[in-house]
């Protein structure tokens, strides 16, 4: 394990990436049809992503396999919620990952084959987005991280005949 000074630096160093992605998928005027709740749903799914990449440097990479895949599955899964349903989900996410990393990859066994830096970097990414999420849900700071509104229903089709009806009793 690592000092408390160099804890830090790695942490900071990931908080600063996850403020900049952040600014970045918030003020992207390139795909305004996707904003920040896709783009911070699909960086969820890639950090978990790069676990699985990295079950492949362990001795018992079908053992590793099983559980990044399984991590993958749950934290893919928070963020396809995230996209479809609250964003609540993104936040739920982004504040479990570090516990699983830091858990599996810090302290427990993954440390063979996992990089310290990138563990701790990892956790101030995700502890910078859970944030960002969370204020700008409570704040409504950001459009696309907006609960999205039940639509309401449709008024029934009324027949040629019916709308005459209606016509004739104005």
């Amino acid at each position: 394990m690592e000092d408390a000074s160099q804890i830090a630096i790695f942490v900071a160093v990931g908080a600063l990436v996850g403020a900049a992605f952040v600014f970045l998928a918030r003020w992207s005027a390139r795909w305004p049809q996707f904003g920040a709740r896709r783009a911070l749903a699909y960086a969820l799914i890639a950090t978990a992503a790069l676990y699985v990449g990295l079950a492949f440097r362990s001795d018992r990479i079908g053992a590793w396999l099983g559980i990044e895949l399984t991590g993958f599955a749950v934290y893919a899964s928070f963020a396809l919620l995230g996209i479809v349903g609250s964003p609540w989900w993104l936040v739920a996410g982004f504040a479990l990952h570090p516990f699983w990393h830091l858990q599996f990859h810090y302290v427990g066994t993954g440390s063979a084959f996992t990089p310290e830096w990138f563990t701790l970097g990892l956790t101030g990414f995700d502890v910078i987005a859970a944030a960002y999420v969370a204020y700008a849900i409570l704040r409504d700071a950001d459009p696309s991280l907006r609960r999205r509104q039940p639509a309401a229903p449709e008024e029934p089709k009324l027949s040629r005949a019916a709308r005459r009806a209606a016509k004739k009793l104005r």
